[in-house]
């Protein structure tokens, strides 16, 4: 990942707002799997995927990420990002 501006919001999760700036800065389709490994390595936490996916689902409750299923694979990405699955 490059570098980026981090951006984070009074009304989410600090926790929230680090997998929205992931999944901004990455700008693609994201597992969950992905997505762990990415916030425990940049953030240098130990998250579990049952952790992750906690803070995702207030994402995706909010609007500002969906989750989107190819085959048996569920990606999630911010809305508004361009990508294609």
């Amino acid at each position: 990942m490059e570098t980026w501006e981090y951006v984070e919001m009074d009304n989410m999760p600090k926790t929230s707002c680090q997998l929205l700036n992931i999944l901004w800065a990455e700008n693609r389709a994201l597992t969950l799997d992905e997505l762990t490994r990415l916030v425990n390595s940049n953030y240098s936490v130990r998250w579990s995927k049952q952790d992750i996916f906690l803070f995702l689902r207030q994402l995706l409750i909010g609007d500002y990420a969906e989750k989107k299923r190819r085959g048996f694979k569920v990606y999630y990405v911010a809305l508004g990002s361009d990508y294609e699955l």
